[in-house]
């Protein structure tokens, strides 16, 4: 028997366990006497406070001078009062503290400094009349006026005292407290705790015997299985031996374990990374319904609005909003097309001459509304090295600068956003632009910068909650920048802003500024009166939209409905101009074009003298690099996205129109 206690496996063990289960159990009690010892004192407090809230209640919208005045008593004296609120409150005050034996419940008003009734009134009536003494815990909800619950030693010996104010008309004109002594809360932790004590011992009695007996059954496997380990862990080419018995698989499973250890632990790795990269999906799922959900709501909301709105101002506020929340909708859907196109690797970079001081105006005039609104400075700082041209693609870098300061505002609530630029040149035809957007911010911890730059994610789950978004900007960024020669960096510390720096490499410009400055003005500002423009679209309201800006721009307007009935009517009518949509009924804007240009050619064919090549321009919502290219060989001469976008619409024609015939 000695040396089962003190020698073998299974007496250590078993010692170990008896050690282990009397710890737990001498924790067990402690943690539990401490738990029933929170939850039932809180249980008092939320007790306490509701009999005071019920005092409130029972009031109803009253205050004293109510009561005073229902009994003709507001002009009477101090004491007069006193007894008239004590007349019309003793009795609730007597009900709620006959409820609960050992309650103690009363008024307090605040004007007359005075306690009005004191429940049970049998016992505590000579209190009526007296004021709160200084150093009683109640007057620390007076000092606040929020509800509070306090020990302490108070009139009645050592209680838990509950006091609650009584707001009337935002102001608080007395308190209602109810008390019990803490001898009663104490017998009633001690008969809880008693019971709980009782129970965990037999539980502990329970499981030793039941431990015992099942430990000498299986000791002997474990000994030998202790000694085969201890073997392998010297020569991992020996296996455990043993075979059989109640820890046969135990056994089977070691030795697979040697060998498949390292298997093991590569697949759990995959397994987290491939959770986590599913739970980031699930969360910018969410997070998407959501941000495409409130602009639609918007758009859905004001036109409702709008469509019953009783001046024309407010229909055209209500207007204004559905054109911002339409333009936060295609911004987002703009962001997801972006995020596609990168990651399936086909977003293509252009290089074309750009104005870079027009860009970064343009991109302040667009975000200083929202930090006027938010009360920052917004400062623009562009230093002597940066050209006023350069060829790239304009386009991306406003796309990288607002987002970059887009989450800059959205994250600072005072202070300023910066946005400084630089330019080194990189031998001759090529330069760095070097951009910075710091802000004064809430800032990030090192844990959240590491993980800002990833797709659908966000600083922590809250920041969707809080302040929105897709979660996709400065990925897009970030691979935008590098598409374009560059890297996008992050420095911030929590609590004192941020700072995103990128370079991008872009092309020299050394060609004449003034076309690339002036051409947008002369395709805004020219008028088509007298040209004929047909129009191919089914869907009426994109039809009513594109008729309404092209008539502004004085062109005489026909429409179709579809390809065939565009077709026909190009066979009947002589055009300056045919817009066509793409996906149709009936026959679609790509076998149009063909057929046009089929029936162009057959007209040269035979008459030279024949109407000249007439421009066509895919309107359409395909928007993606390919559905250009697809226009133009179908033979269309210009690509126009939806939804449209006014400037774009008079760029579009102008060139088609204009220079092209200019440049013949």
């Amino acid at each position: 028997m000695k040396r089962f206690l003190i020698h073998s496996i299974q007496g250590k063990i078993t010692a170990l366990i008896l050690i282990f289960m009397t710890v737990m159990l001498i924790a067990s009690w402690f943690t539990i006497n401490y738990s029933t010892q929170t939850v039932m004192t809180g249980a008092k407090e939320d007790k306490l406070l509701s009999f005071a809230k019920f005092l409130d209640l029972y009031m109803g919208d009253r205050d004293y001078d109510d009561i005073l005045a229902e009994h003709g008593a507001l002009d009477a004296s101090r004491e007069e009062k006193i007894a008239v609120l004590n007349e019309e409150l003793r009795d609730i005050t007597d009900e709620v503290a006959e409820s609960s034996p050992g309650l103690g419940v009363g008024y307090y008003s605040r004007e007359l400094d005075a306690i009005l009734t004191y429940g049970p009134s049998a016992e505590y009536q000579q209190k009526v009349g007296v004021s709160i003494d200084p150093d009683h815990p109640g007057r620390i909800v007076m000092e606040t006026n929020r509800d509070a619950v306090k020990q302490g030693t108070m009139v009645r010996g050592d209680i838990m005292n509950a006091m609650h104010p009584i707001e009337r008309n935002g102001e608080v004109i007395g308190y209602i407290w109810a008390n019990e002594l803490t001898t009663e809360i104490e017998q009633d932790f001690n008969r809880v705790t008693r019971s709980i004590l009782l129970l965990i011992v037999v539980v502990y009695v329970v499981s030793v015997i039941t431990a015992i007996l099942l430990f000498r059954r299986t000791m002997r496997d474990i000994d030998n299985i202790v000694k085969g380990v201890r073997e392998l862990r010297h020569d991992l080419t020996k296996r455990l031996d043993i075979t059989g018995g109640d820890l046969g698989e135990v056994v089977d499973s070691i030795n697979a374990m040697a060998a498949d250890i390292l298997k093991a632990e590569e697949e759990h790795k995959a397994l987290l990374m491939a959770e986590a990269a599913n739970q980031a999906q699930r969360d910018f799922l969410a997070r998407m319904s959501h941000e495409i959900r409130t602009p639609m709501n918007g758009v859905i909301g004001m036109a409702l609005l709008a469509k019953s709105a009783p001046t024309e101002a407010q229909r055209l506020e209500y207007i204004d909003k559905i054109q911002l929340s339409a333009s936060l909708l295609l911004g987002i859907i703009n962001d997801i097309l972006d995020f596609s196109k990168i990651e399936a690797g086909k977003m293509q970079i252009e290089n074309a001459p750009f104005h870079t001081e027009r860009i970064i105006e343009t991109v302040s005039d667009l975000i200083r509304p929202k930090a006027d609104e938010n009360g920052l400075d917004l400062i623009v700082s562009i230093d002597a090295s940066v050209p006023k041209m350069m060829s790239g693609d304009g386009m991306r870098l406003s796309q990288i600068l607002l987002n970059l300061l887009g989450n800059a505002i959205k994250f600072t609530k005072e202070g300023s956003v910066t946005l400084k630029l630089r330019a080194d040149a990189i031998g001759d035809d090529k330069l760095r632009l070097y951009c910075s957007v710091s802000d004064t911010g809430i800032g990030m911890t090192p844990e959240q910068m590491s993980g800002i730059l990833k797709p659908f994610t966000q600083a922590d789950s809250s920041t969707a909650r809080k302040f929105g978004g897709t979660g996709l900007g400065l990925s897009i960024s970030k691979a935008l920048t590098e598409l374009m020669g560059g890297e996008l960096t992050v420095r911030s510390e929590p609590g004192k802003g941020s700072e995103f720096s990128f370079f991008i490499v872009a092309d020299t410009y050394d060609g004449d500024t003034s076309y690339v400055s002036l051409a947008d003005d002369e395709a805004a500002e020219h008028r088509y009166d007298g040209s004929r423009l047909l129009i191919v679209e089914d869907n009426e309201i994109n039809l009513i939209i594109a008729e309404t800006l092209l008539t502004d721009m004085g062109f005489s307007v026909d429409s179709a409905e579809n390809g065939l009935q565009g077709v026909e009517a190009f066979a009947a009518q002589h055009y300056d101009l045919i817009l066509m949509d793409i996906r149709m009924p009936v026959m679609d804007g790509f076998e149009a074009t063909q057929k046009i240009r089929r029936m162009e050619a057959e007209r040269r064919a035979s008459d030279r003298d024949a109407a000249p090549h007439v421009p066509i321009i895919a309107m359409t919502a395909n928007a993606m690099r390919e559905d250009r290219e697809l226009s133009f060989e179908a033979g269309m001469d210009g690509h126009i996205s939806k939804p449209i976008n006014i400037d774009e619409v008079k760029s579009v024609i102008y060139d088609v129109l204009i220079r092209k015939s200019q440049a013949v």
